[in-house]
C-alpha cells in the first residue's frame, strides 16, 4: 500500500508539473522575411518560427506561434495575449525598461539599401538631404535618429514589405533594415534595381548585444527554460543548420 501511495503521489506530481509547464504562446510579426512571414494559407513561417519550434522541443513544452502587428507586439505580451516574442527584436536598454529578454539567439547586422543608380553609399555625406525609410519603433529607426539627426528626412513604415515597396517605387532614396532582409531584397525581384550600400551598420549602444526572446519580467522560470534551450541549439549546431536554410551568413551569437 505504501508503494502504491508513493506511486500515485509521483504521478500526481508529474501531472502538476506538466500542467504548470503548459503550452508556450509565441508571437512573431509574420511580415519580416526571411525571419518571419505569413504564407498564402495564413500560417506563419520563417527562420524564427522554425527556431521557436526547436526551442520548445528542447524545453519539452508544446508551443503555438501566431502573428501580431509590430506596433502592438510588446503591449500584447504585457496584456498576456501570449507568453513570448520572437520577432527579430534587439535587446536594448530602452526595451528592457518594459520587458525582459532571454539570452541572445542571433546577431544580425543592419544595412542601408539604395537604388543601383543612386550615389548613396551609406555615409552621412551621401545621405544628407535624402529621404530614408525605416520600420517604425525599431532599432534601425533609432540608429538613423541618433547618427543622422535632422540631416535626412526619416520616413517610417509599419512593415518591411511596405518599406521595400516605397524604395522600389522611388518614393524614398534609401532604406535601412537587417542584413538578411536587405540581402533577401537584392536577391529577389528587386535585384536589378537595388543594392546594399556601405558597410554593415553596427552600434552596440543602439542595437544591443543581439536579438532575444521577449518575455514578461516576472516570468523568470520561462526565461531560464529559453536560455537553456538557446544554449543547447547553439552548442549542437541546430541553430546554424536552421539559419543556413534562410540566410547566407552566420547569425550565431
Amino acid at each position: 500500500m505504501k508503494r502504491l501511495a508513493l506511486g500515485v503521489a509521483a504521478l500526481l506530481s508529474l501531472s502538476s508539473a506538466a500542467y504548470a509547464a503548459g503550452p508556450v504562446r509565441i508571437a512573431t510579426e509574420g511580415a519580416y522575411p526571411p525571419f518571419n512571414f505569413t504564407q498564402p494559407d495564413g500560417k506563419v513561417a520563417g527562420l524564427e518560427v522554425e527556431l521557436a519550434n526547436a526551442l520548445c522541443e528542447r524545453m519539452a513544452r508544446p508551443c503555438t506561434v501566431e502573428a501580431q502587428d509590430w506596433d502592438g507586439i510588446i503591449p500584447g505580451l504585457l496584456a498576456k495575449k501570449y507568453d513570448a516574442i520572437m520577432a527579430t527584436m534587439n535587446i536594448t536598454p530602452e526595451r528592457e525598461k518594459t520587458i525582459g529578454f532571454s539570452a541572445p539567439y542571433m546577431v544580425v547586422p543592419a544595412y542601408f539599401v539604395a537604388p543601383v543608380k543612386s550615389a548613396v553609399d551609406g555615409s552621412p555625406e551621401s545621405l544628407r538631404g535624402k529621404s530614408v525609410g525605416a520600420q517604425t519603433s525599431t532599432t534601425h529607426y533609432r540608429y538613423v535618429e541618433k547618427h543622422f539627426g535632422g540631416s535626412v528626412s526619416l520616413k517610417t513604415y509599419d512593415t518591411a514589405s511596405n518599406l521595400l515597396a516605397d524604395l522600389k517605387a522611388g518614393r524614398i532614396d534609401a532604406a535601412i533594415t537587417t542584413g538578411a532582409t536587405a540581402s533577401d531584397w537584392v536577391k529577389g525581384d528587386a535585384a536589378k534595381s537595388l543594392r546594399l550600400v556601405g558597410q554593415p551598420v553596427v552600434d552596440p549602444a543602439v542595437f544591443g548585444p543581439g536579438i532575444g526572446v521577449g518575455l514578461r519580467k516576472e516570468d523568470a522560470e520561462l526565461k531560464q527554460a529559453f536560455d537553456a534551450a538557446i544554449q543547447s541549439v547553439v552548442k549542437d549546431g541546430t541553430l546554424a543548420r536552421i539559419a543556413a536554410r534562410y540566410v547566407d551568413f552566420s547569425i550565431t551569437p
